[in-house]
């Protein structure tokens, strides 16, 4: 029980890890939602922050923090974006709701278990 413990935290990394380089890596170099020059922005912060989240269980804790920093700043612009630029609903944006409260979670704890 106690190695299940203090490993659980590879399932949330490895999915958020996962989620971010698969939509991560097709935006490197394109502008996102008409943001101009932040647009550029979202790709690489969505890809490094996936790989400093995986980076940071294996080596350093402030990577950790960094990478979840990362896509916590991706996540409150999504949210951001939907709420009061496209007028959409609050259920619109659960997902990037519970995604920010994980990056929340890493920057916090860290690794930290």
């Amino acid at each position: 029980m106690n190695i299940i413990v203090k490993n659980i935290h590879w399932l949330i990394r490895i999915s958020l890890a996962s989620t971010f380089i698969y939509h991560g890596y097709p935006k490197l170099g394109v502008s996102v939602a008409n943001l101009g020059y932040l647009g550029y922005l979202v790709g690489p912060f969505e890809l490094f922050g996936a790989i400093f989240l995986i980076l940071g269980g294996f080596l350093y804790e402030n990577l950790t923090r960094a990478g979840s920093l990362l896509i916590a700043v991706i996540m409150i612009g999504a949210i951001y974006m939907h709420l009061f630029k496209w007028n959409d609903h609050l259920s619109s944006v659960e997902w990037q709701f519970l995604i920010l409260a994980n990056c929340i979670f890493f920057i916090i704890r860290g690794n930290k278990v």
